[in-house]
């Protein structure tokens, strides 16, 4: 007996591209013909005109809701951003639809091979039907072997290793990608038990990790597999070691790539050095940062003079000789961070090395016994003490909430600059720039005050502490100088607090009013702070002057012209941080209100 399926896959063989007969199409259109080959439901790839079925779903309960046009530019403008972040994360889903066939598919496929070899049956064939499904795949998707191997190996870890994280793709916490990189870092761990391990825990960690970018969430795969199962790691580093290498590839219009593959700790170095030795060219010479530092890599490798490349060399004022490139190399520091039972080898926590990520336990002790380390404590002691009655009135005993509280976070000659070791804290436990999705490492970032410091009056602006002090990128960190300068409301406000848990979180509003809230990247190697209250947040009440359309001048500069030099830059600048602190209240008060109800963020 013919089925329905097979009419159908009998005639779509002999018809001709972009001709599908009648009965055919009436067969796609109810189902009873599909076979999920093709967009038309032909069973070819790629063949014919795309089906209209996509463009007739409707996709509001999934958030994507075009912004009713003359609803003014900035209303328009935020919600074509809300559409294509909808849309971003329905793209989530459909790769989980897309991997839930091709694991059904392959589950089918195989299932005679099961039976077979559970048999004890001979497997004589040329090629295995795990071979023949994945070149299937790879045909039907036009996409090579070894990519077919890799989605075929997605499909299969989703149903049978990550079903738990799987979730988050199918709901659209996580990208894709990201889930394709959680997959290619939790390969190595192989028994059962371990597996489940890092299954639940990843979900748990992903799930509360706010907005994060894919090479967060790298890191937090790698942190997990590194806590779970450490002969694992320990493997994985031992056949890494084997892979350092230096290659060359080719690239189109006459360039080639040079390739080093060697320890974290080394290509950071190295790449510090190389900006080292750059940064001694003049201004004049026109070459970019990136030509500049293959010119001088490729010197280097072949014993040949590195110069400035300006078109003058009689005014040139570049430092290029060897002396003065090492006394700038000489202060290149690379930053490890760990608890000290880490480093004395008490136990085996993971360890953070900035500008590479999370490290194992013995990669860190590595590092610490080379002869060019040194070693710091980081005594959180140094700026804590028992939270008994910071605020009390002098009627009262009252003691603040929490075993311990945050001060002393600032230098006593100059409160603007934080103690050394609130700022190794806060570049430890942010790890990067703390705009989403910049991975610049905090190391290299500028120390920025949230809520702006105020010079004139610092009890009256924002204070040099835990919960107001970030890494940002020197990018990052001018455009929230300059940005609203001319109309505060062009601008972008960024928040920062510490929750009832001691988690530092960090928040972004765009300039259309798009809010994401990500918490500190690294909390996870200080839980001391879980102990660490804040009673900044409650230091001063917003600036009312935001509510107005006018500036009206701060009593320290009545009586001055509006003809005093920097006059309108000044006054410019303070309405603009009346304005963010007005903005940031009233954010505050709108993520208390949904905690209430909904938890805490970014739920």
């Amino acid at each position: 007996m013919t089925t329905a399926k097979e009419v159908n896959d009998m005639t779509t063989h002999h018809t001709p591209n972009h001709q599908i007969d009648a009965d055919q199409r009436e067969a796609s259109q109810d189902g009873s013909g599909q076979d999920g080959g093709g967009q038309d439901g032909s069973g070819q790839a790629g063949s014919g005109p795309v089906a209209p079925g996509w463009r007739e779903v409707d996709f509001t309960p999934a958030g994507m809701v075009a912004p009713a046009r003359g609803a003014g530019d900035r209303a328009e403008c935020r919600g074509w951003l809300a559409y294509a972040r909808a849309a971003h994360r329905g793209r989530g889903y459909l790769q989980w639809a897309q991997l839930t066939g091709i694991s059904e598919f392959i589950d089918i496929a195989l299932a005679d091979l099961h039976d077979a070899v559970c048999a004890g049956q001979d497997q004589r064939d040329v090629f295995d039907p795990y071979t023949l499904a994945v070149t299937e795949v790879a045909i039907v998707f036009a996409i090579p072997n070894a990519a077919a191997t890799r989605l075929v190996g997605e499909a299969v870890a989703m149903s049978e290793r990550l079903p738990q994280t799987a979730v988050l793709l199918r709901d659209g916490t996580i990208s894709a990608d990201m889930f394709s990189a959680v997959v290619a870092r939790t390969d190595v761990v192989d028994e059962r038990a371990l597996i489940d391990a890092v299954d639940t825990d990843l979900a748990a960690r992903l799930a509360a990790a706010g907005h994060i970018s894919q090479k967060r969430v790298e890191k937090i795969a790698d942190r997990i597999v590194d806590r779970h199962d450490r002969d694992a790691v320990r493997r994985k580093a031992e056949k890494a070691r084997r892979r350092k290498n230096v290659s060359q590839r080719d690239y189109p219009d006459g360039l080639g790539g040079l390739n080093i593959t060697a320890s974290a700790e080394e290509t950071v170095l190295a790449l510090q050095a190389v900006n080292a030795a750059v940064a001694g060219c003049c201004g004049n010479d026109p070459r970019t940062l990136g030509q500049r530092r293959s010119d001088y890599a490729i010197a280097q490798l072949r014993q040949l003079p590195f110069t400035c490349d300006c078109p003058d060399t009689t005014t040139c004022t570049a430092t290029l000789t060897t002396e003065a490139i090492s006394q700038r190399q000489a202060r290149i520091i690379v930053h490890a961070v760990c608890q000290k039972s880490t480093l004395t080898g008490a136990d085996d926590h993971p360890a953070y090395l900035d500008g590479a990520g999370p490290i194992s336990a013995e990669h860190l002790r590595d590092i610490a016994a080379r002869p060019d380390a040194i070693v710091r404590d980081l005594d959180l002691g140094t700026f804590t003490t028992p939270a008994t009655d910071t605020t009390a009135t002098p009627d009262t005993d009252d003691e603040a909430v929490g075993p311990m509280l945050i001060v002393h976070t600032s230098r006593p000659a100059d409160p603007y600059r934080p103690t050394a070791a609130l700022e190794a804290l806060v570049r430890g436990l942010f790890g990067t720039c703390t705009v989403p999705g910049c991975e610049r490492p905090a190391w290299s970032c500028e120390l920025d005050h949230v809520e702006e410091y105020d010079h004139i009056c610092p009890a009256s602006g924002g204070p040099t502490c835990l919960c107001n002090i970030s890494p940002k990128c020197v990018m990052h960190h001018q455009l929230k100088t300059f940005l609203g300068a001319s109309a505060t409301s062009a601008g972008w406000i960024d928040e920062q607090w510490i929750d009832d848990a001691g988690t530092v979180w960090t928040s972004t509003t765009t300039a259309h009013g798009i809010t994401v809230d990500t918490p500190a990247a690294n909390q996870w190697l200080f839980p001391q702070l879980a102990q660490l209250t804040c009673l900044h947040h409650t230091h001063a009440p917003p600036d009312t002057r935001a509510a107005s359309d006018t500036y009206a001048r701060p009593d320290w500069d009545r009586g001055h012209t509006a003809h005093c030099a920097g006059d309108g830059l000044r006054a410019a600048t303070a309405d603009k941080h009346a304005w963010r602190r007005a903005a940031r209240q009233r954010l505050r008060t709108a993520r208390n209100r949904a905690a209430k109800s909904d938890g805490p963020p970014p739920f």
